[in-house]
C-alpha cells in the first residue's frame, strides 16, 4: 500500500495524541505496511528517556522549536539528525521541551539501512545557501537551497528551501511540473500560492509521483523543509496554467481523511 497523496492540509487543524512516554504526536501521512510515515512529536519539558536500541525504521528529524539533547548532544531550532535502519538513534532528554517533525523510512527501504548510508547530526546554520539559478520556469522564486541529506543510489533527498518575497513572473500563465518521484513539504515560514489555496506555516503536503502540481508564486516569500525520492528533482512541465493567486481553498485528500483536517486556516492576524 503506497502513502497517500495530500495536498495540502494546515497541521494546525490536527489533533495531538497523547504517548504512553508521555509525548504527543501528530501524525499526517503513514504507509501501513511499511511504516514509512511522517509526524510531528512534542516533548514535555523534563522528558528523559534511555537509548531504547536500533530502529526497526530509519529515523529523520529537524527541530522546530526548544532543543534536545540526543545521546547527550544538543540539537537545538533547526537542528537536523538522521538515525539508519539498525542503529540507535539514543538517549533523549530535555529541560524546556521540543517539538519535531519526524520522517520516518520504510522497514524495508535497503537505502536507509545501516551499512548503506551513515548517521547525521548537524546545525545547518553552519552550511551554506546554494543560490545557483533556477531553471526558467521557477525564476521568479528566486530559490535558495541548504542539502541535508542524499541518499545512496539515488534514492533521497532532504534540504531546506526558501524563496525570496515579491516571486511572482511577469506573465498571468506558467508551466506546472511532474516528477517521477515523491515530494514532501513543511512549511516553516512564509506563504506560497498554489492551485489548492494559500500555503501557510504548517501547513505539509505529501505527492506521489506523476502528480500534476502547481504553478506556485509567492508574493510574501516562504521557507520549507522538503524531501524528494532522488538525489536531484527530476522535472517534465506541462502546458501553461493561470497564476493562482487568490485561489481558495481546495485540498486533494484520501477518503476517510477526517473533516476537521481540511478547514480553511488564516491563524492569527499578526497586527
Amino acid at each position: 500500500m503506497a502513502r497517500p497523496y495530500i495536498e495540502f492540509i494546515q497541521t494546525q487543524n490536527v489533533d495531538w495524541a497523547v504517548q504512553p512516554d508521555g509525548t504527543e504526536i501528530k501524525r499526517l501521512n503513514v504507509d501501513p505496511d511499511d511504516g514509512e510515515e511522517t509526524y510531528l512529536l512534542r516533548y514535555p519539558a523534563g522528558f528523559d528517556a534511555p537509548d531504547h536500541g536500533p530502529e526497526d525504521r530509519a529515523e529523520e528529524y529537524l527541530v522546530l522549536d526548544g532543543s534536545i539533547a540526543v545521546d547527550g548532544r544538543e540539537q537545538r531550532y533547526h537542528c537536523y539528525g538522521f538515525t539508519p535502519r539498525g542503529e540507535s538513534a539514543g538517549s533523549r532528554r530535555m529541560r524546556d521541551g521540543a517539538t519535531l517533525i519526524v520522517f520516518r523510512y520504510g522497514r524495508h527501504d535497503p537505502n536507509s539501512a545501516t551499512g548503506m548510508t551513515d548517521a547525521i547530526a548537524l546545525d545547518p546554520v553552519s552550511i551554506p545557501w546554494d543560490m545557483s539559478p533556477s531553471v526558467a520556469h521557477i525564476a521568479h522564486l528566486r530559490l535558495a537551497r541548504k542539502v541535508l541529506r542524499l541518499g545512496p543510489n539515488d534514492s533521497s533527498r532532504t534540504f531546506l528551501l526558501i524563496g525570496l518575497p515579491h516571486g511572482v513572473p511577469a506573465q498571468a500563465e506558467m508551466p506546472a511540473e511532474i516528477h517521477d518521484h515523491f515530494e514532501e513539504m513543511f512549511m516553516l515560514q512564509g506563504q506560497m500560492w498554489t492551485p489548492e489555496g494559500l500555503i501557510r506555516p504548517g501547513a505539509y503536503f505529501y505527492r506521489p509521483p506523476e502528480i500534476i502540481h502547481g504553478p506556485h508564486v509567492s508574493e510574501a516569500g516562504f521557507f520549507q523543509i522538503m524531501r524528494a525520492g532522488a538525489n536531484y528533482v527530476r522535472t517534465k512541465w506541462t502546458h501553461p496554467m493561470p497564476l493562482p493567486i487568490g485561489q481558495s481553498y481546495a485540498p486533494k485528500i484520501p477518503s476517510g481523511t477526517p473533516e476537521s483536517w481540511v478547514r480553511e486556516w488564516s491563524g492569527t492576524a499578526p497586527y
